[in-house]
């Protein structure tokens, strides 16, 4: 199993980027390069089918949600990337003084075919230039 994680400083409280980055199905507003997330259902088991600008898709299931930290859990159920048993989190850990850390960890096994240090290298360089777009966000 490869794994990624990228983890930033954001210099705003946690509830205010929770109520960015927390929302399931509201993705595309906050992470470049989607553009279009479409959720079918609600709560735990609700799939987001991700259009990237570039073309391409990916269909995620919510595995679960937290709130101490505050998180969720999601799994690539198919789509155009390299991948298999695909786990991500996506977490917010709160440092008492207004600001946070916003952490985005994943796990996944690339096809065959695929290259696992390129994949890696798309994982992380999404989940950074995502962070990084909303710690602009916070100024």
């Amino acid at each position: 199993m490869a794994n990624v994680t990228v983890a930033e400083h954001v210099q705003a409280s946690p509830e205010k980027v929770w109520e960015v980055i927390g929302k399931f199905d509201a993705i595309h507003r906050w992470a470049p390069g989607i553009k279009e997330a479409k959720t079918e259902g609600t709560g735990i088991g609700a799939l987001r089918t991700l259009t990237f600008n570039g073309g391409g898709s990916i269909t995620e299931r919510l595995v679960s949600r937290a709130e101490s930290p505050l998180a969720y859990t999601y799994a690539i159920e198919r789509g155009d990337l390299p991948v298999n048993n695909h786990i991500s989190t996506l977490m917010v850990v709160d440092h008492g003084d207004g600001s946070c850390t916003v952490s985005w960890v994943c796990t996944f096994e690339t096809k065959p075919a695929a290259n696992e240090g390129e994949v890696r290298q798309v994982f992380g360089d999404f989940y950074r230039n995502s962070i990084t777009s909303l710690k602009k966000r916070f100024g």
